[in-house]
């Protein structure tokens, strides 16, 4: 990886825990990543559970995701706002 500061060689965990520069990651951007990668597959299978154990008919899937898909990334964004302050 080549170097645009001046600064010493850490470790990659170093990096994405503790980053002082713009362009390194951190655990900020890890945890949104995981967020993004995890949050559809589990809503959907929250979603078929529901189903599955009687919650609400078939047609009421689609809501169900819709509802869900929305309460999490409002829920996401309050804790972000807030932690961000």
């Amino acid at each position: 990886m080549s170097k645009d500061v001046p600064t010493r060689e850490r470790s990659v965990r170093e990096r994405g825990t503790f980053a002082k520069h713009g362009d390194d990651p951190t655990l900020a951007s890890y945890l949104s990543s995981l967020f993004f990668v995890l949050s559809v597959p589990a809503l959907i299978v929250l979603t078929y559970g529901g189903y599955w154990y009687g919650f609400y008919s078939y047609s009421a899937i689609v809501p169900v995701f819709a509802g869900l898909l929305v309460a999490s990334i409002t829920l996401v964004f309050a804790i972000m706002h807030v932690l961000t302050r």
